[in-house]
This record gives C-alpha cells, sequence and structure tokens, in this order.
C-alpha cells in the first residue's frame, strides 16, 4: 500500500521485532518547551494510547513524480493528531542515555521546523 502526501499512518517500530507504536506521551520536558515542545515521544503497545496519540498525518517536501505518493527517500514531517493539535514530530536536545548510542531526544513541536532540519525525517524500507 503506498501512502498519499496527507495521509494518517501509524509508525511501528521493529526492535525485537514489536518495539511498540510511536505515540505522544504527557508534556513536553522542561527543556522541550524551551523550544516551543508540546509532548514527549515514546512507543505504546497499542496504536493509540489515548484518541489520536499514536496517529502521524504525513507531509511529503516533495516526490518524483509528482503524483501525492509518499516514496522511500522522501524527506516528510509528522504532525500527531492527538486533541487535534499534536505538534510536530522532531529531534530537540541531546538524549539522557548516551551510554546506550542513543543521539538524540524526541518531543512534538508547535512549530513545523524551527530550525536546522530538526523535524525532517527520511523515509527508508525496513
Amino acid at each position: 500500500m503506498v501512502d498519499l502526501s496527507g495521509d494518517l499512518v501509524h509508525l511501528r517500530n521493529l526492535y525485537a521485532g514489536d518495539g511498540g507504536y510511536l505515540d505522544t506521551v504527557n508534556a513536553a520536558t522542561p527543556a522541550q518547551l524551551g523550544g516551543g515542545g508540546k509532548y514527549g515521544v515514546a512507543t505504546a503497545d497499542s496504536k493509540d494510547r489515548t484518541p489520536g496519540s499514536g496517529r502521524w498525518r504525513i507531509f511529503a517536501q516533495t516526490s518524483t513524480p509528482f503524483d501525492q505518493n509518499v516514496r522511500a527517500g522522501d524527506v516528510v514531517h509528522l504532525w500527531n493528531t492527538y486533541d487535534d493539535n499534536g505538534g510536530f514530530l522532531e529531534v530537540n536536545q541531546n538524549a539522557a542515555n548516551n551510554t546506550a548510542g542513543d543521539q538524540l531526544d524526541v518531543c512534538t513541536n508547535a512549530y513545523f521546523n524551527r530550525g536546522g532540519n530538526v523535524a525532517d525525517w527520511k523515509i527508508h524500507t525496513a
């Protein structure tokens, strides 16, 4: 199934066969709030922990050909639908646990790309 730019999707992590569904959870941390953060992001057992918390509207920046399809290699923004205003998925700051190879913290933000491509995500095939 091909998704179109603007479609609602669920994102499932493949860690150990089932890392859960990407989901908003709780308010952003104080550090995240300082950059416009809205909600923390984690994975959940169900597609929607609460209504809309695990749903993401996918917006492609562009694709070739111009037929609205989202393809591997496309850069996208992901908008969360929690409470009809969950914010854009972004990286925010250094992860708290760098010992496990973590790189950056993830949250949602009111701004679609507040700087440095923090809300740009590239589609890859699993």
